[in-house]
């Protein structure tokens, strides 16, 4: 029962940053992992979304639509740290 439902300081879970380009998106989220990385207990990965667009969506062009699969990919990235109870931090902007 413990493995399928861990106490919730051992379960992952994902912060999700979307706004404006220069908003502070990025600034706020690096000190955020900076924060939670030195609290430890779970890894924490940064899915920033234009270097989500550089390694996993380079064919990817800037229309509404690529950029929805683009957010969509960093979703499932980041629901599968999630399932495995690291922390996922992902910066997007907003469409």
């Amino acid at each position: 029962m413990h493995r399928a439902y861990p106490p919730r300081e051992k379960q992952g879970f994902t912060v999700f940053f979307t706004g404006l380009s220069g908003a502070g998106k990025s600034t706020i989220a690096r000190a955020l992992a900076i924060r939670l990385m030195e609290m430890g207990g779970r890894p924490v990965t940064l899915l920033d979304g234009d270097i989500v667009r550089h390694h996993l969506s380079s064919e990817l062009g800037f229309s509404r639509e690529h950029r929805d699969i683009n957010v969509r990919r960093i979703g499932f990235v980041a629901s599968e740290i999630t399932k495995n109870r690291g922390i996922a931090i992902c910066i997007t902007i907003a469409s």
